[in-house]
């Protein structure tokens, strides 16, 4: 669709959300951004994703962390401490910590101007920080999901083209070793001419509904509470649609429904493990 709005200027753009959108914008599709010898990240949020992601960031050659934001300061500190641990003291050599509240990390980007950042925060957070890092210079890497409404996806890609830097979201389920090797089967012919698929996300996680503090569960589980579908459908739809090669082609997703059951597990989990008046 990015690319239709982009290059199509018989398209009327009322019909794309009601708004207008600029035809002049470089569609990013198959844009290639310079060449770095050197790449120097940024990570805003080093909790229970981040963590995970700055270890094998800062275990990559030619990169260099240059500053983490977070707001526990210590977390911020050990996830400094892995880097320069990963660098063996010759990368990574002055993380810098934003710790400040909870705008620090826009002091952070101003200052630092680093090349690309890295985004595992609460999901309301994905979007207006992937902007803002484009808009300061950076690509944008983000968790799951990269936005909560269609109308933040389109000022992502907005900015995208704009600023001409990239903005990925991490769908970690599409490069897992058996999502590879089966993609891999897939491009060499071998599984023959796909014509349907099914997918998935099973995952247990009343576990945080125990979490009043840190963790995901404080932001999360209101989520859960407060909305019905499917909260972030790419776990299972991302694989298979590169399998099948969906939105690289002309095949493409018209629409998606999403349904939910009534919650019975997590209210039955809630009366066996909390007071009424929780």
């Amino acid at each position: 669709m990015g690319a239709g709005i982009a290059l199509t200027p018989s398209i009327s753009q009322a019909n794309f959300l009601g708004s207008e959108r600029p035809f002049s914008s470089q569609y990013m599709g198959d844009f290639k951004a310079p060449k770095l010898d050197k790449v120097r990240f940024a990570f805003i949020g080093v909790g229970e994703r981040g963590s995970g992601h700055i270890a094998q960031i800062a275990a990559i050659e030619n990169t260099e962390v240059v500053a983490i934001s977070n707001l526990y300061e210590d977390l911020a500190k050990k996830s400094a401490d892995v880097c320069k641990e990963a660098g063996k003291g010759q990368r990574h050599k002055k993380v810098k910590l934003y710790t400040d509240g909870e705008d620090d990390w826009k002091k952070m980007l101003e200052k630092e101007k680093p090349d690309a950042v890295i985004i595992a925060t609460p999901w309301g957070l994905h979007a207006p920080m992937a902007i803002a890092a484009m808009n300061a210079g950076a690509h944008a890497f983000v968790e799951v999901p990269i936005a909560l409404s269609v109308k933040e996806m389109w000022q992502i890609v907005d900015a995208s083209e704009k600023t001409k830097k990239h903005c990925m979201m991490m769908e970690n389920v599409n490069y897992g070793r058996d999502e590879l090797l089966y993609l891999n089967m897939c491009r060499k012919g071998a599984i023959g001419e796909l014509l349907h698929g099914e997918a998935a996300y099973i995952h247990e996680l009343r576990f945080q509904m125990d979490q009043v503090d840190r963790g995901t569960g404080p932001w999360r589980t209101p989520h859960y509470a407060n909305r019905n579908g499917n909260l972030y459908p790419t776990h299972g739809l991302g694989p298979v649609a590169q399998y099948m090669n969906v939105g690289r082609t002309d095949d493409n997703l018209k629409f998606i429904n999403s349904f939910s059951s009534p919650s019975k597990g997590r209210h039955l989990y809630a009366e066996k493990n909390f007071p009424a008046d929780r």
